[in-house]
């Protein structure tokens, strides 16, 4: 007890000890930087690729201003790293220096009275969603980063309304947008605990700014039909709610802050008081982001980072709490803090452990079970592409350890759209190939059975694959209200998007689906033939196809689809808000 007692008196705001020169706090600040880029090298280089870094590796090696899930900002750091190599060291190489210069620009952009970078580097140590978010490559690292820079560009602008601040937010914001959408939160929250910004001719001089740079993006979304809009605002479907979609995320708001130190955060943050238009500003920013999505889980699950975004708020509160703290406080702190840093040491070298007790949570396997999984599909396939069902992750595992295949996902209606839907799959067009599977029932008896501790599947032969992202269906004038049971014949116009033809060959049907909920829909009792005809590209036919709502009346989504081959059918059409009754 009392080393801890002489620690946090050395470190308490305001005392003797904490005397700071400018020279010996770079210097710490520059020792914690390199010692973090350090560990995180570490980590990436002995830790195998995740799914969803995979994903974006494969998104990565097609460059564009957009992509179906998110903008562009992680692909292209993603790039910049596997310009020296190709490895998960190098895909995660841009996360981890976007991280390591996270801190630097957290720590000047604090009010003053709060740097005092031994609580700040202990602080930030112990904050687990920080550390994990260091090298695993997403694109929450880089909407870290630039909000890290609003936040600092946005202090200097407060005391100093000019250009040069100006413009430096404007990249900020622009960077965020480009890296996540998620970048809106903070800029709508900081504008509602400033609403003098709206008279300021400067803000609209970052609005026009921000405007203009996110342009290509908007133009990429338009040449796209709006994806991305419509899959969030429109398409995406909810599961029927469950109260563990809040609970889990209110469990997981305590873990990704501490979780040790997040408990005092919570129980003491209620007693601060806040001045400035800077802490203001924080405190809308954290309170602002886990409200809006404490909201969002009453609709659907919500990952516990995607409040990532208010952690440069956390860091800022918290901070506060201790500098006005008191000395038991502190020292509680202290002692919650080192605790955090040895669970969060020890987690780190327990998921580096082959066959480690981390591998037996089945969310993690595919950090270290993937390259075998991977290697085992290619020495079944022997050198046939494989179509995977459903999933984003496998295809971009399969080709992110064998660069040299050639794969893509197919989505079908039983799952959801990802950026898949909308790459150029024609270069399957018409080969024969695997159809990599985890349904058990379908073709049962048939193919070759994969088996590993990542990951259990079938590839089915399918010979003379069909490329179906070209070919889009649309309503003539969709039916707003149906009545249960009864057909009603409604005209469909067909066309072909892509710059090649694409034959309706007799093993392409057509049918449909009204959607109740995600993973739950009713199909047509039937599927229907198409015209045999060759479309060129832009060519469009019509035809007519009744269609039969179901008996339940209620809130449907109509969904039409060609089905390809044995497989269900996909996403062909937009979606219709149909109701019956």
């Amino acid at each position: 007890m009392p080393a801890h007692t002489d620690t946090a008196s050395s470190l308490s705001s305001g005392s003797t000890e904490l005397t700071r020169t400018t020279g010996g706090e770079n210097r710490m600040l520059a020792g914690f930087m390199l010692l973090w880029f350090i560990i995180n090298s570490l980590q990436a280089v002995f830790l195998g690729i995740d799914g969803d870094e995979a994903y974006y590796w494969m998104l990565s090696q097609h460059l564009q201003w957009g992509y179906f899930d998110h903008p562009p900002v992680v692909t292209i750091f993603i790039r910049l790293g596997e310009s020296l190599g190709h490895g998960p060291f190098f895909t995660r190489l841009g996360t981890i220096l976007l991280s390591t210069f996270s801190i630097p620009l957290i720590y000047k952009g604090l009010p003053e009275p709060l740097q005092k970078i031994r609580w700040f580097i202990l602080l930030y140590a112990a904050t687990l969603v920080l550390n994990v978010y260091a090298f695993i490559t997403t694109p929450d690292a880089a909407l870290f980063f630039f909000a890290a820079l609003f936040f600092l560009k946005y202090k200097h602008f407060l005391s100093n309304n000019n250009f040069g601040n100006s413009f430096w937010l404007a990249i900020a914001i622009t960077g965020m947008f480009y890296s996540k959408y998620h970048g809106i939160l903070l800029v709508g929250f900081i504008v509602l605990s400033n609403l003098k910004l709206l008279g300021n001719k400067y803000f609209w001089l970052i609005v026009l700014m921000v405007s203009l740079f996110f342009l290509p993006h908007l133009y990429w979304q338009y040449l796209n039909d709006w994806p991305t809009v419509r899959f969030h605002l429109i398409e995406r479907i909810a599961k029927k709610y469950r109260i563990n979609y809040t609970t889990d995320y209110l469990l997981g708001q305590i873990l990704i802050w501490g979780p040790l130190i997040s408990l005092l955060f919570y129980a003491m943050i209620f007693k601060l008081k806040i001045r400035g238009a800077l802490m203001r500003g924080h405190l809308f920013m954290f309170a602002g982001t886990l409200a809006f999505f404490l909201f969002s889980s009453f609709k659907n699950t919500v990952e516990p980072h995607w409040t990532m975004i208010a952690g440069i708020s956390y860091v800022a509160l918290f901070l506060s709490l201790i500098n006005n703290g008191s000395e038991k406080f502190r020292r509680l702190f202290l002692k919650t803090a080192y605790c955090n840093i040895g669970l969060i040491l020890l987690a780190r070298i327990l998921f580096l452990i082959p066959n480690g007790p981390a591998n037996q949570i089945k969310h993690f396997r595919s950090f270290s079970y993937a390259r075998l999984w991977a290697d085992t599909v290619y020495q079944k396939a022997n050198g046939t592409p494989v179509v995977f069902s459903n999933s984003y992750a496998l295809p971009s595992l399969y080709k992110f350890y064998h660069p040299d295949v050639q794969t893509t996902g197919y989505n079908d209606k039983g799952y959801r759209k990802t950026n898949f839907n909308i790459s150029d799959d024609q270069f399957l067009n018409g080969k024969d190939v695997y159809y990599y599977t985890q349904n058990p029932d379908l073709k049962t008896g048939t193919g070759l059975t994969v088996g590993t501790a990542y990951n259990t599947g079938r590839l089915l032969p399918l010979p003379a694959y069909h490329s179906l992202n070209g070919l889009r269906i649309t309503v003539v004038d969709p039916p707003k209200e149906m009545k249960p049971g009864v057909p009603q014949e409604m005209t469909l116009t067909i066309t072909n998007k892509r710059e090649q033809a694409q034959v309706l060959e007799p093993k392409l049907r057509l049918d449909y689906a009204f959607l109740i909920e995600k993973y739950n829909f009713i199909n047509a009792d039937t599927s229907f033939a198409l015209p045999e005809k060759t479309l060129r590209p832009g060519e469009s036919i019509q035809l007519k196809l009744p269609v039969k709502a179901p008996q339940q009346a209620g809130k449907y989504r109509l969904l039409f689809s060609f089905v390809n081959d044995f497989i269900t059918g996909n996403f062909a059409s937009n979606f219709y808000e149909v109701t019956v009754q």
